[in-house]
C-alpha cells in the first residue's frame, strides 16, 4: 500500500517555477525575487491518487532603499533623497518617510517619489528620519537618519570697541524653540589679503586681537548646533589708526602756530585724514570722541603739518592731533603752545633831566603780555606788564644825542619788538653851564676859533674828490673808502639810504613759477622769499613725486664765477632730506650757517645735523657727527655723507656762526671778520668739490651780506679797489632781497672799513665818531657824559 504525502507548485506569472512534496504540514519557498507576486498551490496525495488543490497568492518583500541621504536643510524644512531598492522591477513602489523630533513631532507621510521635502520644523533643531518601500502590500525595514534644522542668524550684531590692534563684537543668540547652547563662529579677512581668518566661542561676543592699525576688515558671524552652521551675518569693521608721533609746533608768530607730526607707520597711512584741535588754555580738549561740537576749533588736512591762523597774540593754546580713516579716529597726540605777543607802539619819547634822560611811553599790546624790555642807546631795562601806557624814566644818556629806542613785549619766553623810534636829548643844561662858567673875553675868542674853523671845513669839503660825492660808485680805491662811508653816513646814514633805496628796483621782473606751484609752497620757509626760476638750483627730481625737484635755494656769483656759492633758506622739518640731496648733488664740502635753530622763542632753522655720534638717515642718504669743535662764536663741524645706493661718501665741514644777535646786526665788525678770515683759510685749501652752501634762515639778509663781505673783501686784495653797491645790485638779480636790510647794508660797509683799519697796522690808528646827529657839537660835555656811561 502506497504512503500518504503532499505537493506544493509555485506559480509566478502562471510561469510553473517549482513544484516539491513533503510529509509535514509547513514548507518555506526560498529562491525568490524580491517585491514579487506569487501563486502558490497545496495539495495531499496518499496511495498515488491527489487530492484537490488549495491555492494562495503572495508577494515578496521588497529591499530597503539605496543610499539614504539628506539634499537640502533649511531653518525650517529638510529634504531627503534616495535610490529605488534593487530588484527586477522597479516600479510601483510606495516610500513611506516618519519624522521625529524636538518638541515632540511626530509624522509620517509616503510618496512615490524617491525625495521627499519635509518642512513645518523648528530652527536648529535635530530630527529622526525613517524612511521604508511598499509593494503588494508588503513592507520592508526601514532605514533611518538623524539630521537638523539650520539655526537662525544672530542678532543685534554690533561693533563694542575699536583700537589700533583690536575689534570687539557682541550680538544676541538667534531666534528659535528654546534656550539652546550654541557655539558661534566668526570669521574675519583684512582688505588686500584672500585667506580668511576664524575663531569660536561659546560667548554672545568676542574681541579680535592683533590687527592691523587703520585697516578695513570683512567679518562673518553664524551660531552652530548639532554641528549644522547657521545663516551668516556680515560687517565690515575698521580698526582705528595709530597715534600721529613726534607733534611740535615748529613756527609760531602772534596770529598763528604750525604744527608738524610724523605720520604714523601704519600700512594705510597714507590714506589717513589728520583732524587739528585748538582751544585756548583752560578750554576742554577732545579726549576720544571725534564727533564732538568743536566744528570752530577743529580742521582736516591730508599733510602731516597744518598752520592754524587766526589766533589771539600772545595766548597759551592747547592742541590736539589724531588721525581718522573709515570714521575712526585714532587717540590724540596733544602739545601746548603760545602764540607770540604783540609788539608795542612807542608812543613818545620826551627830554628830561637837562638832556639826561627820556621819559618812554608805549602803548599795551592786544592779548597777552608779562613784561616789557625797553632799550635806548646802551641803556637797556625792564618794566612789569603794568608799564604800559604810563611814561617811564630813562637815565644815563648824554645831552644833544639822538638814541634808538625799542620796547619788546615779553610773552612764555618770546619777545616782539616794537617798531624803532628815534628819541632825541635836549641841550639846555649843557648850554646853560658853559653860559655861566664863561667870561665875555673867551666868549669873543671861542667865536673867533668858529670862524677860523668853519672856513677850515668849507675849504676842506671843495677839496675833496669828485668821485667820492657820486651816488653809486662802480669802484671805490681803497684808500678812499673811509672817506665814501663818512660821506654816506652823513644825516643820520642818508647816502646809504639813498643806494638802498635804489637796490629795492632791482630782481621785481624774474618769475617764480616753480616756487609758487602748489606742491612747492608749503616748503618755502617766508612767502615773500622765492628763488628765481632762472637762477634756482635744481634737485634730480624723484619719480612719481611732483615737485621733489624743488628746494628753495639759488646760485648766486662771486669774484670768479656765476655760479661760486648756493644761497639757501634754513630747512624745514619736512625738507631736511631735500637739503642732505641738494648737498649730495652739487658736491658741496662747505656749510655756512648764520642763524641758530631758536631765536627769541622762534624756530629759525630746522637741527639738521646729528646730535651725536648717532647718525640721522634721509632716504638714502645717512649723515653722521664726526667731529665738532665750539667757541664762544662759531662752532666747526666735520660731518660725513654716505649714499646707500651709490656706496659713496662725501666729507662735508659745517661752519656755524653763533654771535649774530636777534635783533639787527652785530655790534663790533671784528668777531665776523675773525669768522670769515677762518671759513676763507678753509676755502682756499679745499678746492674739490661743488659751491659752499651758505644759508640763515630765509637765505637772504645775513647770507647775502656773508657772502657779500667774502667777495669784495677778494675784491680788495686782488684790485685795490671795491664796489659794495654793484655786487649787492648783481646778487639781486639772482635771489631776492640779498642783504635785506638798510641795517646790514651799513654793517658790510663797516665791516670792509675795520677790514682796511686792520690791514694799515703799521699806521697810526684812525678812530672813528659819527656825530652826524648832534644838535650842538660841544665835545668836552659830550666825552664827560660818555666816559660816565
Amino acid at each position: 500500500m502506497a504512503g500518504a504525502g503532499g505537493g506544493l507548485a509555485a506559480w509566478r506569472s502562471l510561469v510553473l517555477l517549482e513544484t516539491r512534496n513533503m510529509t509535514s504540514t509547513s514548507d518555506t519557498v526560498g529562491g525568490l525575487t524580491s517585491a514579487s507576486l506569487y501563486e502558490f498551490s497545496v495539495w495531499a496525495e496518499k496511495d498515488g491518487v491527489p487530492g484537490s488543490r488549495q491555492t494562495l497568492a503572495a508577494a515578496t518583500a521588497p529591499n530597503p532603499v539605496r543610499n539614504l541621504r539628506v539634499e537640502a536643510q533649511t531653518n525650517s524644512s529638510i529634504s531627503l533623497s534616495w535610490e529605488v531598492p534593487e530588484g527586477p522591477d522597479a516600479q510601483n513602489y510606495t516610500y513611506w518617510v516618519q519624522c521625529t523630533g524636538d518638541g515632540g513631532r511626530n509624522e509620517t507621510r509616503n510618496t512615490t517619489n524617491t525625495s521627499v521635502t519635509v518642512d513645518g520644523l523648528e530652527p536648529a533643531s535635530l530630527y529622526e528620519f525613517w524612511v521604508w518601500v511598499e509593494k503588494n502590500g508588503v513592507f520592508v525595514s526601514r532605514q533611518s537618519l538623524s539630521i537638523s534644522t539650520v539655526p537662525n542668524m544672530v542678532k543685534s550684531l554690533s561693533v563694542q570697541d575699536q583700537t589700533n590692534s583690536s575689534i570687539t563684537l557682541s550680538w544676541t543668540a538667534p531666534e528659535g524653540p528654546g534656550y539652546f547652547i550654541y557655539t558661534y563662529w566668526v570669521s574675519w579677512v583684512e582688505e588686500g589679503i584672500i585667506d580668511p581668518r576664524t575663531q569660536n566661542t561659546s560667548d554672545t561676543g568676542i574681541t579680535l586681537k592683533e590687527l592691523e592699525s587703520g585697516s578695513l576688515y570683512n567679518l562673518t558671524v553664524w551660531a552652530e548646533r548639532n554641528e549644522v552652521g547657521g545663516y551668516t551675518r556680515t560687517l565690515t569693521v575698521a580698526t582705528a589708526p595709530s597715534e600721529v608721533m613726534d607733534l611740535q609746533n615748529i613756527t609760531q608768530n602772534n596770529n598763528s602756530v604750525t604744527l608738524w607730526w610724523k605720520a604714523p607707520a601704519d600700512p594705510y597711512s597714507q590714506l589717513y585724514i589728520y583732524w587739528v584741535q585748538w582751544a585756548s588754555g583752560g578750554h576742554s580738549q577732545r579726549q576720544q570722541d571725534p564727533q564732538g561740537d568743536w566744528a570752530n576749533q577743529t580742521s582736516r588736512t591730508n599733510e602731516t603739518w597744518y598752520e592754524v591762523e587766526a589766533l589771539e597774540p600772545g595766548t597759551l593754546y592747547n592742541f590736539s592731533v589724531w588721525a581718522v580713516r573709515n570714521d575712526v579716529a585714532s587717540s590724540t597726540q596733544s602739545l601746548q603752545a603760545s602764540t607770540a605777543p604783540d609788539s608795542a607802539t612807542i608812543i613818545s619819547c620826551t627830554s628830561t633831566s637837562g638832556g639826561y634822560g627820556v621819559i618812554l611811553t608805549w602803548s599795551c599790546p592786544s592779548g597777552g603780555y608779562e613784561a616789557f624790555e625797553l632799550e635806548v642807546g646802551v641803556q637797556r631795562g625792564s618794566q612789569d606788564r603794568s608799564a604800559c601806557g604810563q611814561g617811564v624814566p630813562v637815565s644815563g644818556l648824554g645831552p644833544a644825542r639822538s638814541y634808538p629806542a625799542t620796547i619788546s613785549t615779553v610773552w612764555d619766553g618770546m619777545r616782539a619788538q616794537s617798531a624803532p623810534v628815534t628819541c632825541h636829548t635836549e641841550s639846555a643844561g649843557v648850554i646853560a653851564g658853559a653860559i655861566v662858567g664863561v667870561l665875555l673875553f673867551f666868549t669873543l675868542v671861542g667865536l673867533l676859533v668858529f670862524f677860523l674853523r668853519r672856513r677850515k671845513r668849507r675849504s676842506q669839503e671843495k677839496a675833496e674828490p669828485e668821485d667820492l660825492v657820486l651816488s653809486f660808485p662802480e669802484g671805490i680805491l681803497a684808500k678812499d673808502f673811509a672817506d665814501y662811508v663818512r660821506n654816506n653816513e652823513k644825516d643820520s646814514n642818508w647816502g646809504f639810504a639813498d643806494e638802498y633805496q635804489q637796490l629795492a628796483l632791482e630782481g621785481q621782473d624774474y618769475s617764480q613759477v616753480v616756487a609758487s606751484a602748489p606742491e612747492n609752497c608749503a616748503k618755502n620757509r617766508y612767502r615773500n622769499v622765492l628763488p628765481y626760476d632762472w637762477s634756482r638750483v635744481s634737485l634730480k627730481p624723484l619719480h612719481g613725486e611732483p615737485g621733489s625737484d624743488y628746494i628753495n635755494a639759488s646760485f648766486m656769483p662771486g669774484l670768479h664765477s656765476p655760479l661760486e656759492f648756493i644761497a639757501a633758506q634754513g630747512p624745514l622739518p619736512h625738507t631736511v632730506g631735500d637739503f642732505w640731496r641738494l648737498v649730495w648733488e652739487q658736491q658741496s664740502r662747505t656749510l655756512v650757517m648764520l642763524t641758530n635753530c631758536m631765536e627769541s622763542g622762534r624756530v629759525k632753522c630746522e637741527h639738521y645735523w646729528p646730535l651725536d655720534a648717532q647718525p640721522c638717515t634721509y632716504g638714502h642718504l645717512r649723515v653722521t657727527l664726526v667731529g665738532e669743535e665750539v667757541t664762544e662764536t662759531w662752532a666747526v663741524r666735520d660731518l660725513q655723507l654716505f649714499q646707500a645706493e651709490e656706496q659713496k661718501t662725501l666729507s662735508v665741514r659745517q661752519f656755524h656762526y653763533l654771535a649774530w644777535p636777534d635783533h639787527g646786526v652785530p655790534h663790533s665788525p671784528d668777531p665776523l671778520l675773525a669768522f670769515w678770515k677762518m671759513l676763507r683759510s678753509w676755502l682756499d685749501q679745499a678746492v674739490e668739490g661743488g659751491p659752499p652752501i651758505v644759508h640763515c634762515s630765509a637765505g637772504v639778509g645775513r647770507t647775502g651780506t656773508l657772502i657779500a663781505l667774502d667777495v669784495l673783501l677778494r675784491q680788495l686784495e686782488c684790485d685795490g679797489l671795491v664796489a659794495p653797491f654793484s655786487f649787492v645790485r648783481k646778487m639781486r638779480e639772482s635771489r631776492p632781497l640779498m642783504v635785506q636790510t638798510e641795517a646790514q647794508y651799513v654793517f658790510l660797509h663797516q665791516c670792509i672799513l675795520r677790514f682796511l683799519q686792520q690791514s694799515a697796522s703799521a699806521q697810526e690808528e684812525v678812530t672813528y665818531e659819527n656825530v652826524a646827529n648832534l644838535i650842538y657839537e660841544n665835545a668836552a660835555a659830550i666825552q664827560a657824559q660818555e666816559v660816565e656811561a
